[in-house]
């Protein structure tokens, strides 16, 4: 008789562990689910960020291709432009975050390489300047919009 309930003792406690061990496997599977939750979370926020980074830098580049026009000067302004259009080009990080900005940035692609076409010549480049200078001012406007944008949508995330 005793061998029984020692028996019976043992199957109980060997039940209650299992049933406990699955208890503890789903409320693991219940964080593990939650944890990845939050590091897309934090992936998204932290590429806002730094596409919002990207977006000021080439701010800063669009004023120099501005500064460099309004004084002209004529090869400084074409680097810019070429690094400008190129970084833009080069780097299609943007595209993953920007649904809504998509066309302002295909608006700004499209004026930098106007840009560059008025930046072939040199006597162009100066007939040219103050539609030049309006062009540089709208592009260098619209950067300086789309990084405060997605700096916002970063302060959401």
């Amino acid at each position: 008789m005793f061998a029984i309930i020692w028996n019976w003792i043992g199957s109980n406690i060997g039940t209650t562990a299992s049933v406990v061990g699955v208890v503890f496997s789903c409320l693991a599977w219940v964080q593990a689910g939650k944890a990845k939750d939050a590091a897309q979370e934090a992936g998204n926020a932290v590429r806002t960020r730094n596409l919002a980074h990207s977006f000021s830098e080439w701010a800063v580049y669009a004023r120099d291709l501005l500064t460099s026009v309004r004084d002209l000067h004529f090869e400084s302004a074409q680097k810019a432009a070429t690094g400008l259009l190129g970084a833009l080009s080069r780097n299609k990080g943007w595209q993953a975050g920007l649904q809504r900005q998509d066309a302002t940035v295909e608006e700004i692609v499209r004026m930098l390489n106007l840009v560059n076409t008025y930046l072939t010549d040199k006597t162009i480049f100066e007939d040219k300047q103050a539609g030049l200078v309006e062009d540089c001012q709208s592009v260098y406007r619209k950067l300086n919009e789309l990084a405060v944008s997605i700096e916002a949508q970063a302060e959401k995330l």
